[in-house]
């Protein structure tokens, strides 16, 4: 089964781009953690470009160097999958680590921040929604535990990961 060995070049690559996201996510966030700005809300932009970034260049690195200048849809969505998921799964076990080991205040920090928007905007809210999703949506913010920061992290780059991913391997695409 070459297919799962690091000498396959449309696994290795991607990966190898995927944990120096991972660990450039990691970075970022402690960047917003030591500026006392959270990371666990301010650096969701950054992601988004982080992604693009690390996606694009492990697909060029893989059609250009190793594949004679060509990359098919399917090895671009191989590609950028595997890249994208590496990158997840390191921000969300490091988010889970910080939030439930190391600094459990965060998680409070970032309920508290949340109450804080949901309450600014209650009446815009209430006008769209109701008052009962209101509550139910403020019970669920205060019910929020570090597990769920992190999947939130995982789901969220890989939604935006994959989208990126389709639209970075047409542009790749020869």
């Amino acid at each position: 089964m070459r297919f799962f060995t690091l000498e396959n070049k449309l696994v290795a690559i991607p990966l190898k781009y995927g944990i120096i996201g991972g660990g450039v996510s990691i970075v970022l966030f402690l960047i917003f953690y030591f500026l006392h700005l959270n990371p666990l809300v301010n650096i969701k932009m950054l992601d988004m470009f982080l992604l693009s970034i690390f996606v694009f260049f492990a697909l060029k690195e893989f059609r250009d160097v190793y594949n004679n200048r060509q990359l098919h849809f399917w090895q671009g969505m191989t590609g950028g999958v595997i890249n994208y998921l590496t990158i997840a799964l390191i921000s969300a076990i490091f988010i889970l680590i910080m939030t439930v080991i190391i600094d459990p205040e965060l998680t409070t920090n970032y309920i508290i921040s949340r109450i804080e928007l949901l309450n600014a905007n209650k009446q815009t809210l209430v006008d769209t929604m109701d008052a009962s999703t209101f509550e139910k949506a403020l019970a669920g913010v205060q019910d929020t535990t570090g597990l769920d920061l992190a999947l939130d992290d995982f789901l969220k780059k890989s939604i935006i990961g994959l989208f990126l991913t389709i639209i970075i391997a047409v542009i790749l695409r020869k």
